[in-house]
């Protein structure tokens, strides 16, 4: 089952109003005070709803009624009560005397919301808008530190991997470099493996060389006379090389 409904939906005057209905409902509620809503309308002879007399004592018409914005002090208050209480504007307005939930409402999402953020607090918690960045920041920090820490150790096992064949191939190409060089004897001299001999032992020849080419060392410088030409005075001996000479020019 569900909530009976305050009143009969037919013949029910719906929209603003007027001054004369304002008036009868002031009157029923001085003279007989605030009683059940469903029977004002039949009581005051009006044409209203429960629900919208109601409404309409407490936001308009009732004479506790605080007309303006909310001072500062009152501002305050409903900062603190919002802070323990969320967004339960009945609850708050009962502690403001002469407020109502609607305006206090309204106030709260047009003026209070907006100061408070650029006050630099979240207007839903309550708290400076950077603590929260710290926390952000400090917790991405935190994720970064840890990510850093599983990359490290993750990098020597992938060292040692590529690593090692570079490794072995530098050995295979470093032996096969090394046979070659114990092959060519130029380059062992090269990569400093060996030195050469630069002479062979093969080529000393003990008692010969005294025997056949220590005449050598004695020889003088030769001249004219050595090729047999010595017959031939000075003249003669110029006169036939120059003949010689013109001969081979032409």
């Amino acid at each position: 089952m569900g909530r009976q409904p305050c009143c009969d939906k037919l013949g029910v005057k719906k929209g603003p109003w007027t001054a004369e209905e304002d008036k009868k409902l002031i009157n029923f509620i001085l003279n007989n005070g605030q009683c059940c809503w469903r029977a004002v309308p039949k009581l005051a002879d009006l044409r209203r709803c429960g629900k919208s007399c109601r409404l309409r004592w407490t936001n308009y018409l009732r004479p506790d009624l605080k007309r303006g914005l909310l001072t500062e002090e009152e501002e305050q208050l409903v900062i603190d009560l919002h802070a323990r209480l969320g967004n339960r504007w009945s609850k708050i307005a009962s502690r403001l005397p002469g407020r109502t939930d609607n305006e206090i409402k309204n106030h709260w999402n047009t003026y209070i919301k907006k100061k408070l953020l650029k006050m630099g607090i979240d207007p839903v918690t309550h708290e400076p808008l950077n603590k929260e960045a710290k926390a952000t920041e400090t917790t991405s920090y935190a994720d970064h530190v840890q990510l850093l820490e599983a990359n490290n150790k993750n990098i020597p096992s992938s060292e040692n991997s590529s690593s090692s064949p570079m490794e072995h191939n530098f050995s295979s190409d470093e032996s096969n470099f090394l046979s070659i060089s114990n092959d060519d004897p130029l380059m062992s001299c090269l990569c400093g493996v060996e030195i050469p001999q630069l002479v062979d032992p093969s080529w000393e020849f003990p008692g010969l060389w005294d025997e056949n080419f220590a005449g050598l060392l004695n020889c003088q410088d030769f001249g004219i006379q050595d090729f047999g030409i010595d017959c031939f005075d000075d003249v003669e001996a110029t006169n036939s090389l120059n003949t010689l000479e013109m001969g081979h020019n032409l």
